[in-house]
This record gives C-alpha cells, sequence and structure tokens, in this order.
C-alpha cells in the first residue's frame, strides 16, 4: 500500500472514530492512535454500497 492510499485510510479511520465518539473527543485526541485499518474497512463498506445502488 503506498503513502496516498494509507494517507487517505487514515484520514477517513480519524473522522469514522471521531464520529463513533460523537465529538466528545477532539480529532486531535482521535488522531494519536493509528486508524488506519478502521479507514480501509470504511472505504470498502462505502464502495460496496455506492457500487450496488447504482447497480
Amino acid at each position: 500500500m503506498n503513502l496516498f492510499h494509507k494517507l487517505i485510510n487514515h484520514f477517513v479511520g480519524n473522522i469514522a472514530m471521531w464520529i463513533f465518539y460523537g465529538g466528545k473527543k477532539t480529532i486531535e485526541e482521535v488522531a494519536k492512535n493509528d486508524n488506519s485499518f478502521l479507514g480501509f474497512i470504511t472505504v470498502i463498506i462505502l464502495a460496496f454500497i455506492l457500487f450496488y445502488s447504482f447497480k
């Protein structure tokens, strides 16, 4: 996985965790952890939803 994909996955994972906490934690506190795997799962789920919604 190249650096750009890892950056996107980390960014999406941070947003997903921030939404999970309901904004009670700041984005800086959420970004301290590596959320790239969660971002990867989120991107896959969104891709499947978009793929099957346009079919």
